[in-house]
Parts: C-alpha cells; structure tokens; sequence
C-alpha cells in the first residue's frame, strides 16, 4: 500500500505493479502440466489455476464499473494534474483486507470463486487477457480525479469506494493471490510432473 500512497503518480505506479503481478503469474506457471496447475493442497484450498481463475473472474467484474465511472469523470471530474492517491474509507480498508500483508482469510464472495479445475493455456491467458483489460482502464483514466470518482463495488450496491481505489485494491489483490499460487507450487506434496 506504502508505494501507492508515497507515489507522485498512481497511474504509473499501479500499471508497473500490475505488469509485474502478469510476470508473477507466467513464472508461477512456468512448465507447470495441468495435473500441477490442478494439484489442490488439500479439499478446502485451491489450485494455481483456481487462484488465477479467481483473480479473472474479479477483475472482469469490475469492467463495467470501470467504464462507467470513466465515462462520469470524463464529463465532470479533468484534472491537469494527476492528484496523489487519497483512499476512500471503505476503499482504504478493503485495500488493507485484500492485501498480501492482511494476516486474515477472506471468504471469496460468491461471484468470484473458480470453477474445481482448469488448464494451464486457459487459466494463465485468461488472466493475462483481463490484465491487459485492467491496464487498459488505467491508462484511460489518465487526466481524470480517479479520487473523487466513485464507483459501486460488483460484490455488494452498498459498497463504494473511489476509482483510485479499485486499481490499487485490484493490484493488491492479484499480489495476494499470486503469492498464494506460489505458495501451492513450494509446497512440499506439489506433484512433481
């Protein structure tokens, strides 16, 4: 979170931890068979593929949201200058939850589990596809007071934060996830072939 706030340009910052979240991701799977990408290790926790599927499922859920708030800060927020990120309260806390940092498990809300298995094209892709969607939105958002324009979250109507928020909790969330995929692929039982 420290480098989103220290940053004298959030853009710039999030599009550099998003490319390297992508790069995270492609050494994770780096020679990986679809029985490694599926290994579980155990019932409850969830594949490389499942975590890269969640991260997926989340991020293009937001594409609407994205676009529309785009479309309002366009017509009423421009900025010459791009504002330092100020989070939101909720969007702030919701960035510290997802975080890799956060000591506590989230429940996955519902519309953002993965399926029980995948394979290693699809799953990897699919992410790298939605990444580049991410990036896309944020690039966009160039000359725009991504602080000041807000957003609904797609879990819950109820929860809104700014749009400077959605790409920092996006960030940090693909980090989290990605490090838990690490986690399963150094875990001593991960099949070897």
């Amino acid at each position: 979170m420290k480098q989103f706030l220290d940053s004298s340009n959030l853009l710039q910052t999030v599009v550099a931890e998003a490319e390297k979240n992508s790069e995270i991701a492609q050494a994770v799977t780096a020679d990986l068979t679809e029985v490694q990408l599926n290994w579980k290790p155990s019932p409850e926790q969830w594949s490389i593929a499942q975590c890269l599927e969640h991260l997926t499922v989340a991020t293009r859920a937001f594409e609407n949201y994205f676009t529309s708030a785009l479309e309002s800060a366009r017509k009423n927020r421009q900025v010459t200058k791009p504002p330092r990120y100020a989070p939101s309260l909720v969007g702030g806390w919701l960035a510290k939850q997802v975080s890799p940092e956060a000591a506590r498990k989230l429940p996955a809300p519902k519309i953002f589990r993965p399926g029980n298995s995948s394979d290693i094209q699809g799953s990897l892709q699919s992410f790298l596809d939605a990444q580049d969607s991410f990036l896309d939105f944020v690039q966009r958002s160039e000359g725009v007071d991504y602080n000041k324009t807000r957003l609904r979250s797609p879990v819950t109507p109820l929860m809104r934060y700014s749009l400077a928020d959605a790409f920092v909790i996006t960030v940090l969330h693909s980090r989290r996830h990605l490090a838990q995929a690490r986690r399963v692929r150094e875990t001593a039982e991960f099949p070897r072939h």
